[in-house]
C-alpha cells in the first residue's frame, strides 16, 4: 500500500471506490467462458480466478493490464490531479473528492463508503478511517479485538477543537498504560494461546488462564501504545499542534 506523500496527515470527506467483480467483468468482455465461476459468492469467485490465473501466466498479465488501463481511464475522465488520489489501489481508489463519471456498461467504478474521519500513519504504510459508524484500518500487523477498541476511540477522538483532540489523545494512552486487566496485552496466536511482551524477558507465548492472573506491572504496556496507536497519533499531533 502506498500512501500519497502530497497528502495531509488528518483528512475528512474521503471517498473510496472500486471496480464491482473487476476480474470477472473482464473475462466475460473478453468472451471467456464464464459459467464455472459463482457469481453470487465473492470470496469463492476471487478463489477460482486465482486459479485460473495461476495456471495461465498470460491471462494474470492481460486481467492487470486491463485493471490498471480502467483506473487511468476513471482518473482521466474525472480531471482527478495526483494530489487528490489519497491511495491507488490495484482495482480501486481513495480520493479527496467525489467523481461524477464513474459509469461504464461493463467496468462501472462503484463508491463503497464515504469516510469522515480519516488518518494517515505518521510513516503513511498505515490508516485509520471512519465512516460515521464503522472502522477500517489498513497496514497494521497483529491487529487484534482489544486493542482495535483503542483505535476505534482514537478515530472517534472530538476532532473539532485542538484542546479535545489533545485531551481525548491523552487519555487513551494513561488508559492503555494504567489498565489492570492483562487481557488487553494478550495477541491471539491460536486456540488459548496468546503472545504477551514483557518488561525483562520480551515476547512470551501464554495461555488464556495463565495472561488472566498475570501482573500487568511486568507488561511492557509503552510497547503496545508505540506500536498500534503511536504512528497514529504522532501524525494527529502533526497536524493539530
Amino acid at each position: 500500500m502506498k500512501i500519497n506523500e502530497q497528502c495531509d496527515f488528518f483528512l475528512r470527506d474521503i471517498y473510496l471506490y472500486d471496480i464491482t467483480a473487476c476480474h470477472y467483468n473482464i473475462l466475460e468482455r473478453l468472451g471467456l467462458d464464464v459459467s464455472h465461476l459463482d457469481k453470487s459468492d465473492k470470496t469463492k469467485r476471487n478463489i477460482q480466478i486465482g486459479l485460473m490465473m495461476r495456471d495461465n501466466p498470460s491471462l494474470t498479465s492481460i486481467l492487470r493490464d486491463i485493471t490498471e488501463s480502467t483506473i487511468d481511464e476513471y482518473l482521466l475522465r474525472n480531471k482527478v490531479a495526483h494530489s487528490e488520489v489519497v491511495i491507488r489501489q490495484y482495482d480501486g481508489i481513495i480520493t479527496t473528492r467525489r467523481l461524477n463519471e464513474t459509469t461504464d456498461r461493463y467496468m462501472p467504478l462503484t463508491l463503497q463508503r464515504v469516510f469522515n474521519i480519516f488518518v494517515i500513519s505518521i510513516d503513511r504504510n498505515r490508516y485509520l478511517a471512519h465512516d460515521g459508524k464503522e472502522m477500517v484500518v489498513k497496514g497494521v500487523p497483529h491487529r487484534y479485538q482489544e486493542m482495535d477498541l483503542f483505535l476505534e476511540k482514537l478515530a472517534r477522538l472530538n476532532f473539532s477543537s485542538k484542546t479535545s483532540v489533545f485531551k481525548g489523545m491523552q487519555r487513551i494512552k494513561d488508559e492503555i498504560l494504567t489498565t489492570k486487566n492483562a487481557l488487553v496485552f494478550g495477541i491471539p496466536t491460536g486456540e488459548n494461546k496468546y503472545n504477551i511482551f514483557l518488561k525483562n524477558i520480551g515476547e512470551l507465548e501464554v495461555s488464556k488462564g495463565t495472561l488472566k492472573i498475570m501482573d500487568v506491572e511486568d507488561i511492557d504496556r509503552q510497547r503496545y501504545f508505540d506500536f498500534y496507536l503511536r504512528p497514529f497519533t504522532e501524525a494527529i499531533t502533526m497536524e493539530f499542534v
